[in-house]
């Protein structure tokens, strides 16, 4: 990994990078895992979204990423597999055992990291079909411009935000601040997340666990981009947003206040 220089600096949602570290990627590979079962919304990789199978969203994403140099749908489905080949991706078949509900990332990516030997692993997730090839290659760039092992997207908001009932980035003790002056409290998406694969296997091989990673570097994204797919609500939203997306030629009129002299 070659480094020309590092100095400290913050982005808009005030999340510490390092600005002038390079590093070499060496082999990059995309990685979209896609089992054929779902429990809260059945099949729901192959349901057909505003047109396209969900799944096709993020396949055709990392098709138009350049600095991919090749991606593989992971998984256990015919089906997948097929319409998989259908888009021109390579396909790896996972072990069956690697199938059941009891398999986690960490077990599927390690695997995966072991047969196809990347440097850098980035992995679209296909049940966020809002990402777009753009937010894939400003966190390929974010990444190698941070001495990260892991950068994982996320949501950063400053809106008064409490876990358990109990305050996060507020101090109720006190009068309450504008949302802008709140500290940023990062959501985790994943829509993209990337790993130095040498790193990932070290944490795997010794805890089972380098899906987090250790020195992390939480990306944000517009929020819209990283809807993420669970449930039957969640997919009626992702269609209307993907429509509207989709309307070519939209002209945007400049904005209409109301005053009281009248518009």
């Amino acid at each position: 990994m070659g480094v020309l220089q590092t100095s400290e600096g913050r982005n808009s949602a005030g999340i510490s990078r390092q600005t002038s570290f390079v590093r070499n990627l060496g082999k990059v590979l995309g990685h979209i895992p896609a089992r054929g079962g779902s429990k809260r919304l059945p099949a729901k990789n192959l349901r057909i979204l505003d047109g396209k199978p969900m799944m096709a969203y993020a396949i055709q994403c990392a098709l138009d990423c350049p600095p991919l140099s090749d991606t593989f749908v992971n998984t256990d489905s015919e089906e997948i597999d097929r319409l998989a080949h259908s888009m021109g991706v390579k396909v790896y078949r996972r072990p069956e055992d690697l199938g059941s509900d009891e398999t986690t990332g960490d077990d599927f990516t390690a695997d995966f990291i072991r047969k196809t030997r990347p440097d850098t692993l980035v992995m679209v997730s296909p049940v966020c079909p809002m990402v777009t090839a753009e937010d894939i290659t400003n966190a390929i760039e974010a990444y190698q411009q941070s001495d990260c092992d892991t950068l994982i997207t996320c949501e950063a908001t400053q809106m008064q935000t409490f876990c358990e009932e109990k305050p996060v980035n507020i101090d109720t003790a006190s009068p309450l601040a504008p949302s802008q002056l709140n500290p940023f409290v990062q959501i985790l998406n994943w829509a993209v997340t990337i790993w130095d694969a040498a790193h990932f296997m070290q944490s795997y091989e010794s805890r089972k666990s380098g899906y987090i990673g250790t020195n992390r570097l939480l990306y944000p994204i517009a929020p819209s981009h990283g809807i993420k797919v669970s449930t039957e609500n969640d997919f009626q939203q992702a269609e209307l947003l993907l429509k509207a997306r989709q309307m070519k030629n939209a002209d945007i009129a400049p904005p209409i206040y109301w005053s009281a002299d009248g518009l």
